[in-house]
């Protein structure tokens, strides 16, 4: 065990600044004594100190507690949208590669007309509808964001259907669901955990992005793409208040991406094994 995690840095790395990040999101708005909605005008843009280990903003609230606050949300949202896509791509996916020719191309180009409306405008809609939340969020990037995954499933299928081991269960009376999940899936699941892994910091960008515009989630929650927004207002006061949301989302997506790249190298390895 050892030896494999020497030899997949980058899965080890960043499992490790994901469960600190998803550890502090947890932790800190309920083990700190200030509340991320608390304001205080005696203590507006103040800088860090060991009460404030962040500083506080324009209206005297914490800003540390704000950041991991906003983290959660931003995880959640991340986190959310993968496992609904990724329930979403794997079953569209499986139905357009095990059906025949007609079914493959009417599922597929249905897919098609759905992917061809960029993502954001499904988000910006829903939240015009459902107003600024992160449900609605969630819900927009839902609706479109499976799309490739379901591709990418469909394509495994595929060519997995042909080799030899699918003939086989064929020729023993197995049927297309038990074929699908004991043989087909199975041997589909390292591409697709990769593929899945890198819908999380998209979502979380993609929010932190809307946010960051002003169309993103409504106050006084507040993302991480919230957060920079409010700070752009008070950058030559206080620089700092967008400099901690910022960094710590680079850290998150860059920890989800490190274990999307391991996972990627442990996949190819196995393959080549």
């Amino acid at each position: 065990m050892k030896a494999y995690l020497r030899k997949n840095p980058l899965l080890v790395t960043g499992v490790i600044l994901l469960a600190v990040m998803t550890a502090l999101a947890v932790l800190i708005p309920v083990l700190s004594p200030y509340t991320d909605t608390a304001q205080n005008a005696g203590l507006r843009n103040a800088p860090s100190s060991l009460a404030h280990l962040f500083g506080t903003d324009k209206f005297g609230r914490d800003i540390f507690v704000r950041v991991f606050s906003g983290t959660r949300i931003s995880l959640s949202i991340g986190i959310g949208s993968a496992v609904i896509c990724g329930a979403v791509g794997i079953l569209y996916g499986s139905a357009a590669g095990c059906g025949g020719e007609k079914t493959d191309m009417l599922l597929m180009r249905a897919a098609d007309v759905i992917d061809s409306i960029p993502s954001l405008l499904y988000v910006i809609l829903i939240m015009l509808v459902m107003g600024a939340s992160a449900g609605s969020i969630l819900l927009g990037f839902c609706i479109g964001g499976w799309v490739g995954l379901a591709r990418i499933v469909r394509g495994e299928i595929r060519r997995l259907r042909l080799e030899d081991f699918c003939t086989a269960a064929r020729l023993l009376g197995a049927g297309t669901g038990r074929i699908l999940f004991v043989h087909l899936l199975p041997n589909a699941a390292g591409a697709i955990i990769v593929n899945l892994t890198f819908l999380i910091p998209k979502a979380m960008f993609t929010e932190a992005f809307l946010s960051f515009v002003g169309v993103g989630i409504s106050a006084p929650a507040a993302s991480l793409g919230t957060l920079i927004q409010d700070a752009r207002s008070q950058i030559q006061v206080a620089p700092a208040q967008m400099l901690y949301p910022i960094l710590v989302l680079c850290i998150l997506i860059l920890s989800v991406n490190l274990i999307g790249a391991g996972l990627e190298k442990a996949v190819r390895r196995a393959e080549e094994g």
